[in-house]
């Protein structure tokens, strides 16, 4: 499932997610989407690559810690790569790089 704003690059048991936008909105369907589709496949490992996010929603944070915790309990191990340096303190303030493994 691709689009202009996610694409998705499936390599054996590893997924590779690039949002394609500046801002992650949270309210955008093709994240939504996405993310409720890639937890129905056989993925062991999941990278949401964010080198062109600069900027994420409030609810699109809620949406990848949902992520996350639904990956969990299947066992997926989920990062965030190549991520911006100011999102990335962003997220050091909230306490949740660590939880992405950042």
């Amino acid at each position: 499932m691709n689009n202009e704003k996610i694409l998705i690059e499936e390599k054996a048991n590893t997924i590779r997610v690039r949002f394609m936008d500046q801002i992650l909105d949270g309210n955008s369907p093709e994240l939504r989407e996405t993310l409720s589709s890639i937890l129905d496949k056989d993925a062991t490992e999941v990278y949401l690559d964010m080198e062109k996010v600069v900027i994420v929603s409030s609810l699109g944070i809620s949406r990848l810690l949902s992520f996350k915790n639904k990956a969990d309990e299947k066992k997926i191990t989920v990062k965030i790569v190549n991520i911006q340096e100011k999102l990335k303190e962003t997220l050091k303030k909230l306490m949740l790089d660590q939880f992405f493994g950042l």
